[in-house]
């Protein structure tokens, strides 16, 4: 269990989180407001990590996704927060050949917030993870049934004649049963803002799974370390557009994906 409690603590991943102050996750919504944040992913993978973290050559394999992500202000330490997605993929290693069609994770959470002030904000979410019941343990990571997921968050943005700079970091772990931890999740942005209308952001994240029983087959620990860049862009007021690549960069036990993405964010 060590290995997830030291990946846990390594802040380095986050969400496609854009304001008009450059604001990220950390920051809640105030009561009455919210936004809307649709993203679709197209990714392939030559190679594929093995237990020994070597990339090793690949089949195929594709993937297209579209995510939803909502969040409601209840009140102005209160937030509701909802995610959920629908993707298709292919697998082909081998002899061994592997399609899914269907809805990928959802999410329900509440995100407290715990400190907040201009520029500063940290936040505590609780959520419900409703399992997507992809079990392909090549392309499925923090699998093993419905879980609950307790989520830290802190963002800092600061303002400079140059130009606005945010961070945005956060830390999460997964149970089944609070017994023991299934999983853990770590993320960081990086976002500059040179102008009102242009953000600029890089962004990684590492997901981390536990050896797990699927099926009566036993599934290795998993790991996945994915960098990204973006640029985005304000083409009206509280409608922005995002752009985006990524790669795996690191892993085991997971496709190495290259993939693209377009974003849709509206505040209202």
């Amino acid at each position: 269990m060590q290995g997830w409690l030291l990946q846990s603590v390594i802040v380095v991943g986050a969400l496609l989180f854009i304001t008009s102050k450059a604001h990220a996750g950390a920051w809640n919504q105030r009561a009455g407001e919210g936004q809307i944040i649709s993203t679709s992913y197209w990714s392939n993978a030559g190679k594929i990590f093995d237990d020994d973290y070597n990339a090793v050559p690949l089949r195929g394999f594709t993937k297209a996704e579209t995510r939803l992500y909502i969040e409601q202000g209840v009140t102005d330490w209160l937030t509701l927060v909802g995610n959920g997605g629908f993707q298709t993929l292919n697998f082909r290693d081998g002899d061994s050949r592997f399609d899914f069609d269907g809805l990928d994770d959802l999410e329900l959470g509440l995100q407290i917030k715990t400190n907040g002030r201009e520029g500063f904000a940290t936040s505590i979410r609780f959520s419900y993870v409703l399992d997507s019941q992809l079990d392909n343990q090549a392309v499925d990571l923090l699998r093993g049934g419905d879980q609950f997921e307790l989520r830290a968050l802190i963002g800092q943005s600061r303002e400079t004649l140059l130009g606005d700079f945010f961070y945005d970091a956060q830390a999460a772990l997964r149970t089944e049963n609070f017994q023991q931890v299934d999983a853990a999740q770590a993320a960081l942005t990086l976002g500059y803002k040179p102008t009102q209308r242009w953000l600029v952001m890089s962004q990684t994240f590492l997901n981390f799974s536990e050896t797990d029983e699927v099926d009566g087959f036993l599934v290795p620990e998993q790991t996945q370390l994915t960098a990204q860049i973006s640029l985005a862009r304000q083409y009206k007021p509280g409608r922005y557009i995002q752009l985006g690549g990524g790669q795996t960069v690191f892993g085991q036990n997971i496709v190495k994906e290259r993939s693209l993405f377009i974003g849709f964010w509206t505040e209202y």
